[in-house]
């Protein structure tokens, strides 16, 4: 190679995908079919995989708009000019849509999974006018979403009820209620992605940056079950909400913890892939598809059958993971992304193109 070249490899290196995020994609994906089908009573350790996988998800989520916008961590915000944050404003709201969707017809389905894509769609259009908004700004909303979002939604819920909502055959209903229902709430879960956002902006190819991200996992989780056991030894209510550490519970301090845990598997993945990337490929397939393969597994429950839900097996579980990782990973060798993917990428990069005109934006 001559001198000349490397200049530009290396660019192409910086904007290539991170390999840390698909890991943490691939986590997040087999951690939420494990939820769905795997039987934690004959393995106790199957506990890891109830709410902390969707929470990483979510994180996640807001780190691949933020992303999208600096073009994978190669700019930085305040220097995005007006015609990218436009084309990237219009590529999430239309990949929002397409999840919306996608979230509605899966629905149709009728397998015992709520589907979280519904609600993560509407959490990208309500991402999209805070893309470009101060980091110290997006950490308050962040907080407020963690501390009170679900406790907001919990009251609204009562006051509106979800059994018209959630049986409801017109799905604008839906969409908006996916803003408090009993599942994946928005107000509160935008927390996740906010904080997502965030960590979008730290440099993830830097050593320093996984030493920081450890740091504050380490320091929610602690911080929040520190809160926990201070409150109960100050004569707390053991059965008080806001104290519940029980999955899918929304409260702060469960919140506040699974935070600390997708910000910890981050960080974690982040060095595993540096060091470890051919021992840990299979995983990076899965990430770079993990909507494909979220979409995937449910797609087989229904041919299956509910039984695989209702009556769970560990041989099943298994099962499942190696199709999930063998199949990704066969597909990422030979065709490159997956197909869902490839169906949000192209279809929002032709409305940006329709939208902003040709050589401005990315």
């Amino acid at each position: 190679m001559s001198f000349a070249a490397r200049p530009a490899a290396a660019s192409a290196a910086r904007t290539s995908r991170i390999d840390g995020l698909d890991l943490a994609r691939g986590l997040a994906v087999l951690g939420m079919v494990g939820a769905h089908v795997g039987d934690n009573e004959s393995w106790d350790w199957l506990v890891v995989t109830h709410g902390f996988p969707s929470a990483l998800f979510a994180v996640l989520a807001g780190v691949s708009m933020t992303m999208m916008l600096t073009r994978r961590g190669t700019v930085a915000v305040a220097a995005v000019e007006d015609a990218d944050a436009r084309r990237t404003r219009i590529r999430i709201a239309v990949r929002g849509a397409m999840l919306v969707g996608l979230g509605l017809v899966l629905a149709l389905l009728g397998t015992p999974v709520v589907v979280i894509l519904t609600n993560l769609g509407v959490m990208f259009w309500l991402t999209i006018p805070l893309l470009r908004v101060r980091t110290d700004v997006l950490l308050v909303l962040a907080g407020l979403c963690l501390g009170l979002g679900g406790y907001v939604a919990l009251q609204i819920d009562a006051v509106v009820g979800h059994g018209s909502l959630w049986g409801t055959a017109y799905p604008g209903i839906l969409v908006v209620g996916a803003l408090w229902g009993p599942y994946y709430p928005a107000l509160a879960w935008m927390g996740y992605v906010l904080i997502g956002v965030c960590v979008g902006r730290f440099d993830l190819r830097s050593d320093r940056v996984v030493l920081v991200l450890l740091g504050l996992a380490l320091t929610a989780i602690v911080t929040a079950r520190r809160i926990v056991a201070i409150s109960l030894s100050e004569g707390a209510d053991p059965a008080s909400w806001w104290l519940d550490l029980t999955d899918h519970s929304y409260s702060p301090v469960e919140m506040m913890t699974n935070v600390g845990v997708a910000l910890l598997v981050i960080g974690a993945s982040l060095s595993v892939a540096r060091v470890a990337r051919p021992a840990v490929w299979p995983l990076l397939a899965v990430g770079s598809m993990a909507l494909t393969a979220y979409v995937g597994h449910l797609i087989v429950i229904v041919f299956v059958g509910t039984e695989i839900v209702w009556e769970p097996s560990n041989v099943s579980l298994v099962a499942l993971w190696l199709g999930i990782v063998v199949m990704c990973s066969l597909w990422r060798w030979r065709l490159g992304a997956g197909p869902l993917e490839r169906w949000l990428t192209a279809w929002s990069t032709r409305a940006a193109d329709a939208r902003v005109p040709s050589g401005l934006g990315q």
